[in-house]
Order: structure tokens, then C-alpha cells, then sequence
């Protein structure tokens, strides 16, 4: 399969190289049909579309990449994010070919005559649009270490989204995307407003101070009660509310039976971490500082939990208080499968990597 030694770096590429391997053409268009394609934005002053002679065919090809194979971050170089359906209705030539990853072990050339493209169609209806809540990781990417234990603190975001978790590269979703968050969800706009929003995440800004200070006074004191689990409400300072979703996280798995979440910055550390792979895609910082970071993140979280289990469920009941509202609603039944995923899939970084 592909070059010897050479490995896929994410389950797209490997599927790309199995069904290239066994010569079938419709598995090669099921690899990629509901997954993200990366097109070349064109420098100035280049064609709009990157369209090559390609040696290997012998006719003109238009070049995507599959998402694992993204090169290395570059500060002028950018890519769209397309899908297979976008390539087919805005195809300009019948003559010319799909190049996939050309020149890599996992390249795969398709026809793109209307009849190729109707077969990309109908397999793309088969094969669905990627869902959404998937773990991914990409095994050219940081998996153990420090900036691996920095990245799987933003890992309840790279599920949400299906990208890799352990990723600092190129794109998060694609450059316009990256730069759309920033601005709508952070106000930010620029490499100054995003060194001020990563201060305020990496501080635990953004969660509620009275909640708070009040989980870790309660925490401060459980080791000198007994029984403190059942005393919730009545703990000082602390909302009736946090009650209830501890109650709840424990029926459903979030919590061990006389658990208790400790602190709710799990949250922003998250936050923090998606807040550098955005400005990385973005393009307002570089990857040394984005690394430095994501290790920062890491570290800021070892001092307030001692556990991937504790950073969790701290985590949920940031996100349930912020999103939720004690409304048990879609928001909590994502977050939930979420922790699932990240607590008991074999692949998730919670279960592979150590806390500390």
C-alpha cells in the first residue's frame, strides 16, 4: 500500500491508499466524498484556478489536498476548503482530471467528464458528509509530550468539529473560516487582540469568579468532609444549579458516583488552546509561538486538575453553565457524547496520554 515506510497520516489518506492500491476507482471517490478537499488560493497575480500538466496522466489536472495532506504552515500560503459536491457542479473542463494529493504516496487521479461526476454525486449521497463528534488524529502531528498534552486540553473542540485533535498546521477549518471565528465569536482581529484574548483564556477570564471561587473553596475543604458529595447545594456560595448538573453528570458517567467537579477553567484552557489553532490558521501568530501556547495551556491545567477525568467534567459544567442553563437540551446531550467519545474511544488522547 503506497511508499514503503511511509505512513497515512489521518484515516482519509489510508482509505485513499487502500482503495488506490486495489485499483477501484468508486472507493477512491468513497474516500474523499465526505470529507474536506483543499484547493490553492492563487497568489497575486497567478490563474484562479491552479490548473497543471500533470505527467503521471498525460492531460490537464486541478490539484486538491486531502486534509492530512496539508503542508507545513506557511505565512502567505492558503487554502479553500472544498467538497467533492462543490467540484462537481463548478467543473469548468470534461477533459480535465482531479489530481488528489498528486505527487504524495496517496495520489489519486479521477475523471471529471460529466459522467465521473454524477458517479461523485451519487457516491457522496451513499457515503454522507462527515458528521460532526468524531475523534481524528493525525499521525504526523505531535502525539506524545508536552504540546500533545496542551492540544488533547482542546480536544472537546477538534470532536465537535471532526478535525484532528493533536493538529497545529495550516488550517484549522480553512483560513477564512479560522479568521470568521476570531472576529464573530473573540472580537478579534488583529496579532494584539489575539495575545489579550489568550491572556484572559490562559487566566480563566471567562468563567463565572463567585462559581468559581466557590467549587474551589469546596474542593479546598473535601479533604477534612466526609460525605461532602451529598452536600452540593448546601455548599456556600455555590448555585443550586451546579447541584443539579453534578447530579446528573454522575447518573450519566461524567462524574464517579461521589464525584464533585473542581473548577470550571477546563473551559477557557480548551478555548485557549482552539483560540491558537485559529490564530495559527488565521495567520496572527506563527507556530513557535502557538506551540509555546498550547504548552502553556497544558501546564495552567495541570496546576488546577489531576486528571483527564477531573479536566472533563470540569469542562462540561463550564460549557453547560455558559451554553446550557440547566436546560439539559441539545447542548448537554453534545457535550455528553463528547466526553464519551474522548473518555472511551482507545484512540483518544484522555486515555492514551498522561495528565501530568
Amino acid at each position: 500500500m503506497g511508499t514503503p515506510g511511509w505512513m497515512p497520516p489521518t484515516d482519509t489518506e489510508r482509505r485513499l491508499c487502500e482503495a488506490t492500491a486495489r485499483g477501484d476507482r468508486d472507493g477512491q471517490v468513497a474516500a474523499i466524498a465526505g470529507e474536506d478537499l483543499y484547493l490553492a488560493v492563487p497568489q497575486q497575480g497567478q490563474d484562479p484556478l491552479p490548473v497543471y500538466d500533470d505527467p503521471t496522466t498525460g492531460s490537464k489536472c486541478i490539484p486538491v489536498l486531502t486534509r492530512g495532506m496539508l503542508p507545513p504552515w506557511q505565512p502567505q500560503q492558503f487554502f479553500d476548503r472544498v467538497s467533492v459536491e462543490d467540484l462537481a457542479q463548478d467543473w469548468p473542463n470534461d477533459k480535465w482530471q482531479l489530481a488528489v494529493n498528486p505527487g504524495t504516496p496517496c495520489a489519486a487521479y479521477l475523471g471529471a467528464s460529466a459522467a465521473h461526476r454524477a458517479g461523485w454525486m451519487r457516491i457522496r449521497g451513499q457515503v454522507g458528509v462527515r458528521p460532526g463528534g468524531l475523534l481524528a488524529t493525525h499521525f504526523g502531528a505531535p502525539l506524545h509530550g508536552p504540546t500533545a498534552q496542551g492540544l488533547a486540553c482542546g480536544a472537546p473542540l477538534a470532536v465537535h468539529h471532526s478535525v484532528p485533535w493533536n493538529e497545529l498546521g495550516t488550517a484549522f477549518l480553512d483560513h477564512a473560516t479560522d479568521a470568521e471565528t476570531l472576529r464573530t465569536q473573540w472580537s478579534v482581529t488583529d496579532p494584539t487582540g489575539w495575545q489579550q484574548r489568550l491572556e484572559q483564556l490562559l487566566g480563566g477570564g471567562f468563567v463565572p469568579a463567585d462559581t468559581e471561587a466557590a467549587l474551589r473553596a469546596r474542593a479546598g475543604s473535601r479533604g477534612d468532609e466526609a460525605g461532602a458529595a451529598s452536600e452540593d447545594a448546601a455548599s456556600p456560595g455555590i448555585p443550586e444549579l451546579v447541584g443539579r448538573y453534578e447530579e446528573r453528570f454522575r447518573a450519566d458517567g461524567l462524574l464517579p458516583p461521589d464525584g464533585q467537579v473542581v473548577s470550571l477553567v477546563a473551559l477557557d484552557h480548551a478555548h485557549a488552546v482552539n483560540l491558537v489553532r485559529w490564530g495559527l490558521g488565521a495567520r496572527l501568530c506563527d507556530p513557535q509561538r502557538a506551540e509555546q501556547a498550547v504548552q502553556r495551556a497544558g501546564a495552567q491545567a495541570r496546576e488546577v486538575y489531576s486528571s483527564w477525568e477531573e479536566f472533563a467534567a470540569g469542562y462540561a459544567l463550564g460549557r453547560m453553565l455558559a451554553f446550557d442553563n440547566g436546560w439539559f437540551g441539545p447542548q448537554y446531550a453534545e457535550t455528553v457524547h463528547i466526553h464519551r467519545v474522548l473518555t472511551q474511544d482507545p484512540g483518544s488522547p484522555w486515555r492514551g496520554l498522561p495528565f501530568a
